[in-house]
C-alpha cells in the first residue's frame, strides 16, 4: 500500500489545541452566567446567520444563560415599500403609524420563526440535549408610548416600561435560551414598536447580566477595550455608546460590540482571553498593581524567557519571593502579562528600574510604557529625583522616553560595588 493510501494518525490543528487550552478556565467562568446577544435586522439576513445561531447554541452548550434580542429595521422598511406607504424617522426613531407597526408585527413575527426553528433544529443535535426543550418567547415586556416629543408624534413607537425579570429567570433556569423580540405590550393591549438597542440593554439591566454582546453588520472601529471613562471619549462613534455607558454604571459587567461578518467572533470572543471586539467594562480589563506572593508563578512566566535571553539578569525564584514587594505587575483579565521592578539604592534620590518585561504577545498598547509610567509615579511618590537603568539590550528604547547615557562612577555607592563587568551593561539614568 503507497503512502498516500496509508491510514495515518490525525494531525490535530496546533491553533484548536491552543483554543481549547485558553478555553478551558472561560468555559467554567462563564457557566451559569447571563449574557445577552442583540443584533440587528441586518445581521439576521446575513449569509452566516446559521453560523451565529450554531455558535450561540454551543454557548449555551457549555453552560451560559442566553437571552436573544433582534432587531427588525430593514425587514419593516422593505415591507412598508411594498405597501408604498412613507418610511419616517426622526433623529433617529422610527415615526410608528398603523403601517408601520403592522409591518413590525409581520417582521418580528418572520424573525421569532426563522430563529426559533434553526436554534432549535441546533439544540437537538446529539451532545446539546442538556440544554432543555429550546427556544422560548412571549410577552416579557410591557411598554408604552414615546408620545410627542418636541412636537413629534411618534405614534406606536414604545418606550420599555418594564422587563417581567422573574418570568425570563424562570426560563433560564430550566436551560431555555429566551428570545426577545422588539415589541412590548400595554396593559390596555396596544403594541408598541421599540428599538433592539434599548430593548438589549434594559432586558441586561432588569436580568443584572454579566454581559451584553452587540452584534452589527459593520465593524465598531473602537479600541479593543475601554474603561466607562475612555468609552465617554468616543460617544460619538455609535449611537448606543451611551446607553451602553450607563447600562455599565447600572449592574451590567460588560458590553461587547462585535463584527457579525467574521466567523466564530462569539466564541473567540468569550472563550479567548483577548478576544476580537471590542469590550467596554465596568472594572478595567487590564491593570497595573502591586504584587504580591501569590504573584511569583506569573512574574517566573513572564521574565524567564527574556531571562534566557540575556536580556535580564536571572534571579532564582526564592531572590523573587523575598524581593517581590518591589514588583509591579500588569495583569491582564487576572493573567500576569508585564512586571517591573523598582529598588531602593544608596542614595535615597535614585531608585532604580528592574525586571521592566512584558510577555511578547502583548507588546502592544504601549503597555511598556504604562509600566514604565507606574514605576515613575511610584518613585515620585517616595521623593526620588532620578530613576536608574542598568540595561544591556534595550538602550534606544530608555533613550527614546528620556533615559540619558551615563558612567559606572555616576552610580551609587551600593551599585557600584555589585555591577557585573563581564555583563557591561549600559548605565542611564532619567530625571524625575
Amino acid at each position: 500500500m503507497s503512502d498516500t493510501n496509508k491510514i495515518n494518525t490525525k494531525l490535530v490543528d496546533c491553533n484548536s489545541v491552543e483554543f481549547f487550552r485558553e478555553a478551558s478556565p472561560y468555559i467554567h467562568k462563564h457557566r451559569d452566567k447571563i449574557f445577552v446577544i442583540a443584533f440587528p435586522g441586518e445581521v439576521l439576513e446575513q449569509t452566516n446567520f446559521r453560523r451565529i445561531l450554531q455558535d450561540i447554541a454551543i454557548i449555551a452548550a457549555l453552560g451560559a444563560k442566553i437571552v436573544l434580542v433582534h432587531g427588525t429595521r430593514p425587514q419593516i422598511d422593505r415591507r412598508l415599500e411594498q405597501l408604498q406607504q412613507p418610511i419616517r424617522f426622526h433623529e433617529g426613531m422610527r415615526i410608528t403609524d398603523q403601517a408601520a407597526l403592522e409591518a413590525a408585527q409581520e417582521a418580528c413575527g418572520a424573525a421569532r420563526i426563522k430563529i426559533e426553528n434553526a436554534l432549535t433544529y441546533m439544540l437537538a443535535q446529539p451532545g446539546l440535549g442538556n440544554i432543555g426543550p429550546g427556544v422560548i418567547s412571549g410577552n416579557f415586556v410591557t411598554a408604552r408610548p414615546l408620545g410627542v416629543l418636541e412636537g413629534v408624534d411618534y405614534g406606536y413607537s414604545g418606550q420599555i416600561r418594564r422587563i417581567r425579570h422573574n418570568f425570563i429567570r424562570q426560563q433560564l433556569e430550566n436551560r431555555h435560551i429566551v428570545l426577545l423580540s422588539p415589541l412590548g405590550y400595554s396593559p390596555t393591549g396596544e403594541a408598541y414598536n421599540l428599538r433592539y438597542e434599548q430593548l438589549a440593554i434594559e432586558a441586561a439591566q432588569a436580568l443584572e447580566a454579566d454581559k451584553v454582546m452587540l452584534l452589527d453588520e459593520t465593524s465598531f472601529d473602537l479600541p479593543n477595550n475601554l474603561t466607562i471613562e475612555e468609552a465617554e471619549a468616543y460617544v460619538d462613534h455609535h449611537d448606543m455608546l451611551p446607553q451602553i455607558i450607563a447600562a455599565l454604571k447600572h449592574k451590567v459587567g460588560r458590553v461587547h460590540l462585535l463584527d457579525a461578518n467574521v466567523d466564530g467572533i462569539l466564541l473567540t470572543e468569550l472563550y479567548t482571553r483577548d478576544g476580537i471586539g471590542c469590550m467596554i467594562s465596568a472594572d478595567a480589563y487590564e491593570t497595573i498593581r502591586a504584587a504580591g506572593v501569590d504573584d511569583i508563578s506569573g512574574i517566573l512566566d513572564v521574565i524567564r524567557p527574556l531571562e534566557q535571553a540575556g536580556i535580564l539578569v536571572k534571579r532564582s525564584r526564592e531572590q523573587l519571593e523575598l524581593e517581590v514587594n518591589r514588583f509591579q505587575v500588569f495583569v491582564r483579565d487576572q493573567k500576569i502579562i508585564g512586571c517591573a521592578a523598582l529598588y531602593d539604592t544608596a542614595n535615597p534620590h535614585i531608585g532604580e528600574l528592574a525586571c521592566l518585561a512584558v510577555d511578547p504577545h502583548y507588546r502592544t498598547a504601549n503597555r511598556g510604557d504604562r509600566l514604565l509610567q507606574a514605576i515613575t509615579q511610584l518613585a515620585k511618590t517616595q521623593h526620588k529625583k532620578k530613576l536608574l537603568v542598568l540595561t544591556t539590550q534595550t538602550t534606544d528604547w530608555f533613550r527614546e522616553r528620556g533615559f540619558v547615557d551615563a558612567e559606572i562612577a555616576d552610580l551609587p555607592e551600593n551599585k557600584k560595588q555589585v555591577y557585573n563587568h563581564k555583563r557591561n551593561s549600559k548605565v542611564m539614568f532619567k530625571t524625575l
